[in-house]
């Protein structure tokens, strides 16, 4: 057998393995994102939609009882207030979401409920301690200092955020990280919103937009109740 043939024989081998791996990856892939997701059924945004609701109303209900008001668009909002509406919004959504579903499904809305709740309140928690340095700095209490610190804690919370989540349920990589997508950075317009109402800013005051804290708490609980 010439070298040449040699070579040849070689190289036809070697293209072979290198295709015959990329479709085993392929495989592997898809296997693994089928694995990981379900078709969304209408059932599944029925039953997130009404979990969302009643978990997002149940804590509106006490606060306007604590608050002494019948008007909830009059209701005053602190950081402890903002953290149960979430938590009671995705837990709620996330448990009658579940009913009915298979045990890995299950799996899946537990960790997409946890990742919500965590994108929905630790981006509020660093912007909050950011914004505390910045009141106390002469230099940087300011309007524009603070609105400064309010979007990069907010970028930084959230991508943080992200990483825990998939390091946590997943710390092998052995299924598709989550992602942030663009419906995550609108959900988390809650945060800003939260952030700037306890910063106290004259025209954000004037604008009452804490007025739409529970209807954007309660999309999150729906998007994790109906999570595949």
């Amino acid at each position: 057998m010439t070298v040449e043939k040699i070579n040849t024989n070689f190289q036809i081998y070697r293209n072979f393995s290198l295709t015959s791996s990329k479709q085993q990856s392929s495989r592997d892939k898809y296997r693994r994102s089928s694995a990981y997701e379900h078709e969304v059924k209408t059932s599944d945004k029925i039953q997130s939609a009404i979990g969302a609701l009643v978990g997002t109303s149940i804590p509106l209900l006490y606060m306007m009882k604590k608050q002494n008001t019948k008007n909830i668009f009059k209701l005053s909002y602190g950081l402890k207030e903002m953290v149960t509406l979430s938590a009671s919004s995705i837990g709620c959504a996330t448990a009658v979401g579940m009913i009915g579903d298979t045990k890995e499904a299950k799996k899946n809305k537990f960790r997409e409920g946890v990742f919500q709740f965590m994108n929905g309140t630790v981006p509020t928690w660093i912007v909050t301690g950011v914004l505390s340095l910045t009141e106390n700095s002469k230099k940087y209490n300011n309007i524009p200092s603070k609105i400064g610190s309010v979007i990069l804690s907010l970028a930084v919370g959230m991508y943080g955020t992200a990483t825990v989540s998939n390091l946590l349920f997943d710390p092998l990589d052995k299924k598709p990280d989550r992602k942030l997508t663009l419906k995550d950075c609108i959900a988390n317009i809650d945060d800003a919103i939260g952030v700037l109402i306890l910063a106290k800013i004259p025209f954000v005051e004037k604008l009452h937009i804490e007025a739409l804290l529970p209807a954007i708490y309660a999309y999150s609980g729906y998007r994790a109740g109906k999570s595949n």
